[in-house]
């Protein structure tokens, strides 16, 4: 592992760790013991400020503890000590979740009288927007012995079937027919980055050697996902809930008015981003495009292809460009070694920040591959970690933020980097293309795939209250919703009906809908990125200021509160898609400066 873990603990196997793990489960318990006697017929803020105060500390304990355990098992998945923590991690999260659950009733119970005298006490009114949070939570909610049935349960059912997909894709690998280099075999955690290489031959042996391999395993991901959004549905049922997708938004802190105006943007503008994926088809020389090609790089002639070390430089250029406190944590954190980028096998897919509310420290896990895609990559997951850090002075109850608002941090810092290398003369014109490039087929992902995904994720969800869902149903419902989103710009041969086996984020259990937040934070970031182009770095208060927000605000008052702007209003988001014609543009312009 490249990245340093000792300021967590020295090892998994040292008594820090299990004397760590072992006050906390005590303490956990102990707590949920207390939060059975807490007063709820009068006003006692004296009381409820002890309680939490001491939940607060249990709350970073956990992530302190959740952080490291899930850094060790993305970065060696197939060490079955990691596995037996990461279990035995569940097991210390239900407990955790049955005083979570108490708290929330608690709260619910107050009188009004007393939920205000809480919410107003010097001590507690910081927490007020919290507390309401809870107290609105605790209205669909099963009866207590219900919801800890639940949490216990879980263990063993929802993040089972979660844990059991992750150790599948971790150990998971695959061959293809590579045309220069014959037969390889690959860990599964290399299939994105290599559907990102320039050689289309490539890209397709790459894609058909690992829907091989997936496939092989599709009738445990179908099982896994029908037992996810059953469980899900069952719950939702017990709760009084109508709607599936409200847990997410609960989750998300986002309205239904918010995540319609949104999406109803995104519908309305497809044929924009189909122009986009057909302008890079065009440029690549392929009639047929597939999905195989949505990240594939457009062929561009020389330039560099940037190490671990060119990657790095590059970044903090950007930063301290346009924003030197940025700049500053990352170099910060790249000398700390906060981040795990080596490719090897063991790995698990994708990347992540995790940060602990402990330590106030993050963790980076990716797998680099000496590509501008990866400098995007670790520029954006740097935006989450700094995200994590201006929010180092709260107390943890006003620490943590939702996904899209994360998700706004992380695609912002992607987007100062990208502005910095195009305003930087002393990078080469080729250089500059093709970063421009990662950017504009990130503006596909945002706007093409993830629509896909919650397309997908929404009808299986719908499809499920009535019935189990069989492989070749979900196949076709994969195909059916490509075809929705993408229209004529992808060619029939170019579906990818397994896509739902290899993404990973059907299969989070502890968050549901894992796509729509990166497309609000894509467009939200976009209308930032606009206000420091007019305003310069005084801009940068307000989006500091944005970021405070996040840890205790909703969405919507986040971003009123920031910039004044209305995120339930479709035409705020159309505005947003409409600037993007601007960098589209550029890109054309650039494209055309190579050919001649």
């Amino acid at each position: 592992m490249d990245w340093d873990l000792s300021t967590y603990f020295p090892s998994i196997e040292d008594s820090a760790y299990t004397d760590f793990k072992a006050r906390l489960r005590d303490d956990i318990a102990r707590l949920r013991k207390e939060a059975e006697a807490l007063p709820v017929a009068g006003a006692d803020p004296g009381t409820w400020e002890k309680f939490l105060r001491t939940y607060e500390d249990l709350l970073a304990r956990v992530s302190h503890l959740g952080s490291y355990v899930s850094c060790l098992c993305a970065a060696d998945a197939e060490n079955e000590l990691h596995q037996q923590e990461e279990a035995a991690l569940a097991d210390l999260r239900a407990g955790y979740d049955i005083l979570h659950n108490r708290l929330l009733l608690a709260v619910g119970a107050l009188s009004e009288e007393g939920f205000s005298a809480l919410c107003t006490a010097a001590a507690l009114r910081d927490l007020a927007p919290i507390l309401k949070k809870w107290r609105e939570e605790a209205q669909k909610r099963m009866p207590r012995e219900l919801e800890e049935l639940n949490s216990e349960l879980g263990v063993n059912g929802l993040s089972a079937w979660s844990r059991l997909y992750f150790q599948l894709m971790g150990k998971m690998s695959f061959r293809y027919d590579d045309p220069e280099e014959g037969e390889k075999e690959v860990p599964m955690a290399h299939y994105p980055s290599l559907l990102s290489d320039p050689d289309r031959q490539r890209r397709r042996a790459v894609f058909d050697g690992a829907a091989r391999a997936l496939t092989t395993h599709e009738t445990t991901c179908a099982a896994a996902l029908n037992a996810i959004a059953g469980t899900r549905h069952t719950l939702n049922r017990r709760r009084g809930l109508d709607n599936f997708l409200d847990p997410s938004l609960r989750q998300s802190r986002l309205s239904l008015e918010g995540l319609d105006a949104l999406m109803g943007a995104i519908d309305k503008r497809l044929p924009f981003a189909r122009e986009v994926f057909r302008f890079r088809s065009a440029q690549m020389g392929i009639e047929d495009p597939g999905y195989h090609d949505l990240r594939a790089p457009i062929p561009i002639e020389g330039g560099t292809t940037p190490g671990w070390a060119e990657g790095t430089q590059l970044i903090s250029r950007s930063f301290h460009g346009a924003y030197p406190r940025l700049g500053s944590f990352f170099d910060e954190i790249t000398e700390k070694r906060w981040i795990d980028h080596s490719p090897r096998a063991g790995k698990r897919p994708g990347g992540f920040c995790s940060p602990s509310l402990l330590a106030r420290e993050s963790r980076i896990f990716m797998t680099y591959r000496d590509c501008l895609p990866d400098v995007l990559t670790l520029a954006h997951e740097a935006g989450h970690a700094f995200h994590s850090h201006v929010l180092g002075d709260e107390r943890p109850l006003r620490a943590g933020y939702t996904m899209p608002l994360a998700e706004t941090a992380s695609t912002f810092a992607e987007k100062i980097l990208t502005e910095g290398v195009l305003s930087d003369n002393n990078i080469p014109h080729v250089d500059k293309c093709r970063l421009l490039d990662a950017e504009i087929e990130h503006m596909l992902a945002f706007l093409l795939d993830l629509p896909v995904r919650f397309r997908f994720e929404r009808e299986l969800y719908q499809r499920r209250k009535d019935k189990t869902l069989s492989v070749r149903e979900i196949r076709e419902l994969m195909e059916e919703t490509q075809r929705t989103v993408f229209g004529n710009s992808l060619a029939e041969s170019g579906l990818d009906s397994g896509f739902w086996i290899s993404k990973l984020h059907f299969y989070i259990s502890g968050v549901q809908f894992y796509n729509y937040p990166y497309s609000f934070g894509y467009l939200l970031s976009s209308a930032f990125m606009e206000r420091l182009r007019s305003e310069g770095t005084a801009f940068l208060g307000q989006y500091e200021n944005f970021l405070r927000l996040t840890g205790h605000c909703d969405c919507e008052t986040a971003v009123r509160e920031s910039i004044g702007e209305d995120i339930r209003e479709e035409a705020f988001w159309l505005r947003q898609i409409d600037a993007l014609q601007r960098p589209f543009e550029t890109y054309k312009a650039m494209v055309a400066g190579l050919r001649t």
